[in-house]
């Protein structure tokens, strides 16, 4: 029986060096218009919703003017993306007492999994506002992550998950959005995530609407690229911290329930979540 001599799990599915991953928030009808592009060109995004905020007529109200989208549309129009909380009302977290914290992003959370049936575990800061105490009660609310208005180079695995930095905004300038991206794909030794985000509403108030194509058709169909959502970059790096593999290197047993890359001796290979997979081969 012959066993690898080095097995690394890699960060992301597939090896895949880079992940690109966006964040919207408001949930105005603009969202639409990044959704239709987004699906054509293999992209994904989070999508940050104010619960309160939602139509609720069951007619989708028209494009345009800033009008939020109605609640009878966000789980067909989101699906294959993210729908993550941003709180009823949209306030300045930082000054609310815990209760009213609790209930802001609680209220939110409810609201949102009642539309689109699935456990709502992401979060973006209104305003970008937080403090220590804002942090303390989200942290015993389930919350995975929040995202923050703040950009950093390196920004994943962040140290604070509830404190969390973008790479960059969608209107970045010297270098752009795409410049970045290509930036990162030509250096071969890099590994980690691309992070923009943004607000739909944007690209309408300066009229610039090519500013979509223009900024993000140039991120997708690079094979060496994994597009993800907020939450499946936790998740998969949540079910690659949990990946078992044995001493004597001829296997490997998956806890999680997600599908986890190795890379044995330069070979990738897929472990199944719950699943037990032989390393070794026979000489």
């Amino acid at each position: 029986m012959k066993v690898p001599s080095r097995i690394e799990i890699t960060p992301y599915p597939q090896g895949k060096r880079i992940a690109v991953t966006t964040s919207w928030d408001d949930g105005h009808t603009f969202d639409r218009r990044i959704v239709e592009s987004f699906n054509k060109w293999g992209l994904k995004g989070t999508f940050n919703l104010n619960s309160r905020s939602l139509g609720r007529t069951g007619t989708p109200p028209p494009h345009g003017n800033r009008n939020h989208l109605d609640a009878s549309e966000v789980a067909p129009l989101f699906k294959g993306h993210e729908v993550a909380i941003h709180t009823v009302s949209h306030p300045w977290l930082s000054r609310l007492d815990p209760t009213q914290i609790a209930y802001e992003v609680l209220e939110d959370r409810k609201a949102l999994e009642d539309l689109v049936g699935y456990p709502v575990r992401g979060m973006a800061y209104p305003f970008g506002d937080y403090s220590p105490r804002v942090i303390e009660v989200l942290r015993g609310l389930g919350i995975v992550y929040c995202r923050t208005t703040a950009n950093a180079v390196k920004c994943f695995p962040p140290e604070e998950p509830l404190a969390w930095a973008a790479t960059t905004h969608q209107y970045a300038t010297a270098p752009t959005v795409p410049e970045r991206f290509e930036a990162l794909v030509k250096n071969e030794r890099y590994n980690g995530v691309f992070f923009i985000w943004g607000h739909g509403f944007e690209f309408h108030d300066r009229d610039d609407w090519d500013a979509l194509e223009r900024n993000f058709k140039p991120l997708s169909g690079n094979p060496d690229t994994w597009y993800c959502t907020n939450i499946e970059l936790f998740d998969y790096e949540a079910a690659r911290n949990r990946l078992v593999i044995a001493a004597n290197r001829a296997s490997a047993f998956n806890p999680s329930g997600i599908t986890v890359t190795l890379k044995a001796d330069g070979k990738l290979i897929d472990v199944p979540g719950g699943q037990t997979v032989s390393l070794a081969e026979a000489e």
